[in-house]
């Protein structure tokens, strides 16, 4: 691990050879997609790469320092994946929408976008905040919540009457 901190790609590859198959094996297993495993895989090494410095032999073995790393990274895909997946389809249908649309629709778009952001602009801000955490920040309620450290409830609730004002305004609108 001294070697890799230094900047040795052998020592690198060393540690690859020893434990690249545990690796994947074990995100192979908590995601079930080889392409996925794969993936997670590089990453784990690429960390490995940039945090060699950071292992402390008193405190474990490398293999275990380099699992828990392994691990991690494995949950932090699966807790990304359908965001990222969300995400691509997202521009996807962007990218076709803006293709066939006329101007008229394009300053359609751009009035309604206008009114949904005057009608988050009247939200209490405890309800603006969660809201833009939740759509725009693409954060699950328990995250919010762990990240505001604000009772899971209370979270819920403030989505909830936000969503419900929103929609209030936006029919008084219309």
């Amino acid at each position: 691990m001294e070697r890799i901190a230094a900047g040795d790609a052998g020592a690198l590859g060393e540690i690859y050879d020893a434990y690249g198959r545990i690796v994947f094996a074990i995100v192979y297993r908590m995601l079930a997609s080889p392409e996925a495993a794969e993936e997670v895989a590089q990453d784990v090494f690429h960390a490995v790469w940039r945090r060699a410095g950071a292992y402390r032999r008193e405190r474990g073995a490398v293999r275990t320092w380099l699992l828990a790393i392994a691990r991690n990274a494995a949950i932090d895909w699966r807790r990304t994946r359908g965001k990222r997946v969300e995400r691509e389809v997202e521009l996807d249908a962007a990218t076709a929408m803006r293709a066939d649309s006329s101007v008229v629709d394009s300053v359609l778009l751009s009035l309604r976008a206008e009114r949904v952001r005057d009608a988050v602009r009247t939200l209490p801000p405890e309800q603006r905040d969660v809201l833009a955490l939740a759509f725009w920040g693409g954060l699950t309620q328990a995250e919010i919540a762990l990240r505001t450290a604000t009772p899971l409830g209370t979270v819920k609730s403030r989505v909830r009457l936000g969503m419900e004002k929103l929609r209030l305004h936006l029919a008084e609108e219309s």
